[in-house]
């Protein structure tokens, strides 16, 4: 990037980080992650080497993001073994299997919101297949992110569901705080879909995690484990948030007579779930490409909690950063690593980031005279206040925009700042990008435009902002479904600029 001029060094830079995220997807792709995982030798199912026994036929069911592809490569292992596979897909995802498959695919769930097709599809694979299961049968469970949306079977009416799910993602919990209210609510949900399998046949689960941690519980609201929630929960997180009066009645009344499905100890030892696939393997892949160009730092891949706190936290750390590159171990004051370990600890899950490690790297990345490249991961959360339009990977990249603009008019910061937040599902929030890009000059270009990116942030239109600011959307990144979810990527280049 040497002797380029600050929009060329930007546009290097955007492809760059573009490059790293699309290995991290890649790498999550779900046809890879089950080949490395699932093996059949006739007799026995192998999963990551644990070995179930296959005496009679296998089934399949499947909801979320992934499953089409994760059913494919079932099949691909287990041959004429598979004897049905039904999975539920987003709208506008489903690919026509080749057409001696078994795999069934049907498509639910516009806008990542459940709605009558995902009634409709849930009820034919657990009614239409899961308790068709025969004696010596074996069922397989596909689950991916999005599929708390495409598996239901609500015990209220459906738009009342909706609508609390709703008031309650726009209120700002978290998902394990929705998924405790789903399961609630739901047939299916926490558990419940095991009752459909008769109790002599075994169920192996193959999940590709969408949620902070891989708690089973929470993914796709956990059909296939025990639900050990307090009875009060859902009605306390609703209150939490101060919306039982908004709450349609049917909700309240079902919240105050909820009693979780713990289940019997017998009923949930013959199901076997495996995470096969989670953030952390996509961050892997981004940090072994991305080493060969940079010093390169894995964050976290635990990062959640107010999109606020997590920009606040990532301008300080440039900022940080950017005194250890310039000036070496004399700039690791243990005052300013405090406040960013201390910062950390609100929105990583585990007791914050490693700061020490992110200061050997930079100060290693000075000495080599290498840019700093970190990556993050997890899935943050937007408090909605405005009437605009975004996703939180758009709305968190506007943010470090904002926050670091004042890194860039103190003249002893010489260094090129790129941030990007991308979905890598390939859909941030119910808008055609996958995320987008934040640093310094895109305030000043906006700014010099009569636009307050401010504003923008304020009325939670993150997409409004960069589509007015670029028609050309260089500062957007769309990429369309991508056949997988293991939540965000973030990728942070930190660059010395060259004279």
């Amino acid at each position: 990037m040497s002797g380029l001029d600050e929009a060329d060094r930007s546009k290097d830079m955007k492809k760059y980080a573009v490059k790293v995220f699309q290995e991290c997807v890649r790498a999550v792709s779900p046809r890879t992650i089950v080949r490395n995982a699932v093996r059949f030798d006739s007799s026995n199912l192998y999963v990551n080497g644990a070995a179930y026994r296959v005496p009679g036929d296998v089934y399949a069911i499947g909801f979320g993001k992934a499953v089409l592809d994760m059913a494919l490569e079932v099949e691909s292992a287990l041959g004429d073994r598979l004897k049905e596979a039904v999975v539920s897909v987003p709208v506008g995802t489903r690919r026509p299997p080749p057409s001696s498959s078994r795999v069934c695919v049907l498509e639910a769930a516009t806008n990542n919101a459940p709605d009558a097709r995902s009634v409709a599809n849930t009820e034919r694979m657990v009614a239409g297949t899961a308790s068709r299961l025969a004696a010596g049968d074996l069922l397989v469970v596909l689950v991916s992110g999005g599929g708390s949306a495409l598996l239901c079977s609500p015990t209220v009416p459906l738009p009342d569901k909706v609508l609390a799910t709703r008031l309650l993602s726009a209120a700002g919990a978290s998902i394990e705080q929705l998924n405790a209210v789903r399961k609630a609510l739901s047939r299916v949900k926490g558990g419940r879909l095991i009752e459909w399998v008769r109790p002599d046949c075994p169920v192996v689960a193959l999940v590709l995690s969408d949620v902070v941690g891989d708690p089973l519980t929470a993914i796709a609201s956990g059909p296939t484990v025990p639900n050990d929630d307090p009875d009060g929960l859902p009605l306390e997180i609703v209150d939490r948030f101060g919306l039982r009066d908004a709450m349609p009645a049917t909700v309240v009344e079902a919240l105050l007579g909820n009693e979780s499905f713990a289940g019997g100890g017998a009923l949930f030892d013959r199901v076997h779930n495996h995470v096969i696939g989670n953030n952390a393997v996509a961050l892997a892949a981004g940090v072994r490409y991305a080493g060969r160009d940079f010093k390169t730092v894995l964050l976290t891949d635990r990062l959640c909690g107010d999109v606020a706190l997590v920009s606040a936290f990532y301008a300080d750390l440039v900022e940080y950063v950017c005194h250890l590159y310039a000036d070496g171990p004399a700039a690791d004051d243990v005052e300013r690593k405090s406040r960013l370990k201390t910062a950390s600890t609100s929105i990583v899950g585990g007791g914050g980031v490693d700061v020490e490690n992110l200061a050997r790297s930079a100060v290693k990345a000075s000495s080599e005279g290498r840019g700093l490249c970190v990556l993050s991961g997890g899935e943050p959360t937007v408090v909605v206040r405005g009437a605009g339009l975004g996703g939180r990977n758009q709305e968190l990249a506007l943010r470090v925009a904002v926050d670091l603009a004042r890194l860039r008019r103190r003249p002893d910061v010489r260094f090129d700042v790129m941030f990007f937040s991308g979905g890598t599902d390939g859909i941030d929030g119910p808008t055609d990008a996958c995320g987008a890009f934040g640093y310094p000059a895109l305030v000043d270009a906006a700014l010099s435009r009569g636009m307050d990116p401010s504003r923008y942030v304020d009325d939670n239109d993150s997409y409004g902002f960069y589509s007015s600011l670029d028609a050309d959307g260089g500062d957007l990144l769309k990429i369309g479904h991508t056949g997988t979810n293991v939540m965000d990527v973030h990728v942070l280049i930190v660059q010395p600029k060259r004279r």
